[in-house]
């Protein structure tokens, strides 16, 4: 882990992989210098002098080589979330530093719009779609996959029953067209659904 040129592909791989928004540093702890920048979004340059981030590394520094993650700030005033490696050479003396500085501002932008976004939702349905049937099993079918934290179609029938049970609660079935929609919605027969719901009819004890 001695040579420069095998480092620096690393980088520049990291770097296309998350465009303009990571910055990548490999220090020199030998010569006390940024040895190569990859994406540099801070006002430094291979050769300036990196004793200020690499001189108490020791201090932070995890039993697997690692440092961090911590947060610091860009001079742009834009906040970075930063990693970093020790590169040990073959004798397993300290070599290089290697940081990774991800800009987060923008990131934390689209958190809070999100949040915004999804707080929108209320506890209750509202008049305007409580009326309509599908909507009503659209939020039962995505509350209980969620529930069960699995897609519809690695549903197996326990958990068809659920929904099946959960919808006919709900009076979903008694909508013209319901059992064709709710069957192509899980992916089953319009039979396999009546078989569904002739167990759901019976009592707990005589199901399966």
């Amino acid at each position: 882990m001695t040579n420069l040129h095998a480092l620096v592909p690393i980088g520049r791989a990291i770097c296309r992989l998350i465009p303009g928004q990571i910055e990548v540093v490999l220090h020199d702890l030998e010569s006390g210098q940024i040895a190569h920048i990859e994406n540099a979004f801070s006002p430094r340059k291979p050769g300036d002098d990196s004793l200020t981030e690499t001189s108490d590394y020791q201090s932070e520094l995890q039993a697997d080589d690692t440092i961090g993650p911590y947060l610091k700030a860009n001079p742009d005033g834009s906040r970075l979330r930063s990693v970093s490696a020790l590169l040990r050479d073959d004798m397993g003396n300290p070599r290089w530093l290697l940081c990774f500085n991800l800009r987060i501002s923008e990131l934390e932008v689209a958190r809070d719009a999100l949040i915004r976004l999804t707080a929108l939702t209320t506890e209750k349905p509202s008049e305007f779609i409580k009326h309509d049937w599908r909507e009503v099993a659209n939020a039962i079918l995505a509350a209980t996959l969620n529930e069960l934290k699995m897609p519809v179609s690695q549903l197996r029938r326990p958990q068809r029953l659920t929904v099946a049970s959960r919808l006919k609660d709900a009076g979903v079935f008694s909508a013209k067209g319901s059992k064709d929609y709710v069957a192509e919605a899980l992916g089953i027969s319009r039979a396999g659904l009546y078989d569904l719901l002739k167990e759901v009819k019976q009592p707990p004890a005589e199901r399966f």
